[in-house]
């Protein structure tokens, strides 16, 4: 075992001991599903497949977990706390580093649940005008600041036509912007929307350019591969029913995805209309987009030099063209 795996393990088990949640022990009917954050749309489309019976119909329950953040969530896996994930696609980098774990469908392409928020009151109303301005993301290695940098890219500028500014967390975030020691910051598309509604902001830039791109994955445990294939089959065929009944049901979908995501209904019905037509119907890894975020690896620093991405998911759960 390498020591980056083993620090993993070891962090992952002091977790899954504090937060109470057993490791498996045997076969179970219930899949223990976890997520890297609270309240995103994308991941409350379980709940919704819940709601909504599509699980059961496949013969399967969730324990649905809420994780702050992919690192966790990636400890969580490792410790064999968690068998299914619904996460972001920099997760992949964990796999690199020993989480074991493989990508088994790709949720979405383009980050449309992503963009570069403004003061509402503010005199930035052009994304021309970032231009020289401070935008604040998480990290230096988050995918925020590889959506800033490569907005800036796409603009036709060099990296250091924009400042970008290290806050953390998205209230963080909002709270510079009020005080106006930030310009700007990229976070949760939904987040902007509410602050649209509560006037106190607005999202000035989405990135639905990036077609070209995998956003969202959900991950399956090498042990729920090993030990139980069929439970993994049974997991993304239940989702994609998930999908096909959310684009078919807009009301239903909103109703039932308002609990989780505590959303006022206008901006739940927006959050809807902008997000559901990004799911995929296939969960297929299109080569250009593994380059793509392959490379995106490399522009944050996560990663040395370009992995061989075929070692870190597989498509044989996925239906059949």
């Amino acid at each position: 075992m390498s020591k980056t795996r083993g620090s993993l393990i070891s962090i992952a088990m002091l977790i899954v001991a504090l937060s109470g949640i057993a490791p498996r022990v045997a076969a179970a009917e219930t899949v223990r599903v976890g997520t890297s954050a609270i309240g995103s749309y994308f991941f409350v489309l379980l709940d919704v497949g819940s709601s909504a019976g599509i699980f059961a119909k496949h013969g399967i329950t969730i324990d649905h977990i809420d994780f702050p953040g992919g690192g966790q969530l990636a400890q969580a896996i490792s410790a064999g706390a968690i068998d299914m994930a619904l996460s972001g696609s920099t997760d992949l980098v964990f796999i690199a580093k020993g989480m074991p774990a493989k990508a088994v469908t790709m949720v979405s392409a383009a980050p449309v649940d992503f963009a570069i928020m403004v003061r509402s009151d503010g005199e930035i109303v052009k994304p021309e005008q970032l231009k020289g301005k401070r935008i604040g993301v998480t990290s230096p290695t988050s995918l925020t600041a590889w959506l800033a940098l490569d907005f800036a890219r796409h603009q036709g500028w060099q990296p250091g036509d924009i400042t970008l500014a290290y806050i953390g967390s998205t209230p963080s975030e909002l709270a510079a912007l009020q005080v106006k020691n930030i310009d700007a910051f990229v976070g949760n598309a939904q987040g902007g929307y509410l602050l649209e509604f509560k006037k106190e902001g607005m999202p000035l830039v989405t990135f639905d350019y990036l077609t070209t791109y995998i956003t969202h994955i959900l991950y399956a445990s090498d042990a729920l591969i090993k030990d139980h294939p069929k439970t993994v089959e049974d997991f993304v065929a239940a989702w994609f029913d998930i999908v096909r009944f959310a684009r078919a049901h807009k009301d239903e979908t909103i109703r039932l995805s308002m609990p989780g995501t505590k959303l006022p209904p206008d901006v739940a019905a927006k959050t809807y209309d902008v997000q559901t037509p990004a799911l995929s119907l296939t969960g297929r890894f299109e080569p250009e987009a593994l380059k793509a975020l392959a490379q995106s690896f490399i522009d944050l620093h996560l990663l040395d030099q370009l992995p061989p991405l075929s070692e870190f998911y597989t498509e044989k759960f996925l239906p059949p063209q």
